[in-house]
């Protein structure tokens, strides 16, 4: 099996290592030499990393781009990766100035900035939801009469569909959108990490049908398929994100997407990413892009599509960005349609955490992995109050194409009631 021992990267993860401990273990086992930039201090008790840099919270792109370049010269790091959606801009920003050949970082900008996908995806022809930009408050009834009614409200750099919601009147949008302007203002989570910029929200075509995510890995310019899970998303006006079960299970539709996939790679001119899209049906049954970024899904995605479909992604990317292109092609082409079938379930509270753990879930032969989001006396909100995500759960089990996806979420939900959880009311005492 390729290895590449020793071999010197730098790995941006400023937030976010615990729901990508698999992606991190990947690159440990492939044998290289991981150079951490964290905020995590904690991070420097593990062992995998060769070194970790901890920067400041409220780092601005443009310094953490100067300590990622810092970390890469002096550990002699070959290039930077990052699994985080908020850090991608500043990783590909140090590649392009340490002289990556495939870094894009104008693709990795557009990919940040939801404003900037849209009018990618226009001028490129390719099928994505009509909007409306929102620079300014109030709004008025002319975002309805451009986009339609209801609409979704969404912030141009948020993640995992926080503050994203479904308004039907002017009043509700006027609600969200004063909710998004606090939030782009505040610089929590990252989302808007160099201020609020001019377009800070959008107001786009409701789209009714299905939604799907897809995960790949570009080689040398090929786009090859990971997955796509078919999602479960929470009743509206919200869009918190419930169940994601694999394999879809329908080699047309793993077709379709995989041809929309090749023509988004070839628009960014991508040669050697991980890149994955949100997807989802219009009225007409075609799948228009909802978003796209230049990494892959967090947490169990990786994990459920290397058990699933036998693909290793990040493995993948890593062996083709250190110059091995045919090792990677190889292990790229091989896909199985489907060895078992598995499930991510979200899970969301609101209150201060008392106790978050797999408990007896642990023991249930579904049982996958849990990953807690948030620890004892950490504060949590759920929808409508806050888009925190408490932990993922993840579960398997045979893959029975008939009884599919039903058998495995009804798995997770059996699952989910056995985890050890306690979140208390938030208020004196």
């Amino acid at each position: 099996m390729t290895a590449l021992p020793d071999y010197p990267v730098t790995l941006l993860m400023r937030t976010g290592l615990a729901a990508r401990y698999d992606h991190c273990e990947a690159m440990f086992q492939l044998g290289l030499r991981i150079h951490l930039v964290t905020e995590d201090p904690t991070a420097a008790a593990d062992p995998r990393f060769a070194s970790v840099t901890v920067v400041q919270p409220g780092t601005t792109t443009g310094d953490l781009v100067e300590q990622v370049l810092t970390v890469m010269t002096e550990t002699g790091s070959a290039f930077a990766v990052t699994f985080l959606e908020m850090d991608i801009v500043a990783a590909g920003r140090a590649n392009h100035r340490h002289g990556v050949a495939w870094s894009r970082p104008e693709a990795d900008a557009i990919a940040r900035d939801k404003a900037r996908q849209r009018a990618h995806l226009q001028v490129s022809g390719l099928p994505s939801p009509v909007v409306a930009p929102i620079t300014e408050l109030p709004a008025d009834d002319s975002v309805f009469e451009l986009v339609g009614r209801p609409c979704v409200v969404k912030p141009t750099q948020g993640s995992q569909s926080s503050q994203v919601q479904l308004v039907g009147d002017l009043a509700q949008l006027q609600q969200a959108l004063g909710a998004i302007s606090r939030l782009a203002e505040s610089g929590e989570q990252h989302f808007f990490d160099d201020g609020k910029p001019r377009v800070w929200a959008l107001a786009e075509e409701y789209l009714p049908g299905e939604e799907i995510t897809c995960d790949g890995v570009v080689v040398g310019g090929q786009f090859f398929l990971g997955g796509i899970h078919s999602k479960l998303l929470s009743e509206p006006p919200w869009f918190e994100e419930d169940m994601y079960s694999l394999p879809y299970g329908d080699e047309a539709v793993e077709f379709e997407i995989t041809e929309l996939m090749t023509q988004l790679a070839k628009s960014l001119d991508l040669r050697t990413v991980l890149l994955n899209a949100e997807l989802r049906r219009a009225a007409d049954g075609q799948f228009h892009v909802v978003e796209f970024s230049t990494r892959i899904s967090g947490g169990h995605v990786y994990r459920n599509i290397r058990d699933v479909h036998g693909i290793d992604l990040v493995r993948v990317f890593l062996l083709a960005a250190a110059g091995l292109t045919e090792p990677a092609r190889e292990a790229a082409a091989w896909r199985h349609p489907g060895r078992v079938a598995t499930c991510i379930k979200f899970l969301y509270r609101t209150g201060v955490v008392v106790r978050n753990t797999a408990g007896e879930a642990a023991g249930d032969p579904a049982f996958r992995q849990y990953y807690p989001q948030a620890g004892p006396g950490a504060e949590v909100r759920a929808a409508p109050d806050g888009f925190d995500v408490l932990g993922l759960l993840s579960v398997w089990d045979r893959y029975v194409p008939a009884d599919h996806p039903a058998r495995v979420r009804a798995a997770a939900a059996r699952v989910a009631g056995k985890l050890s959880i306690e979140v208390r009311p938030s208020g004196p005492g």
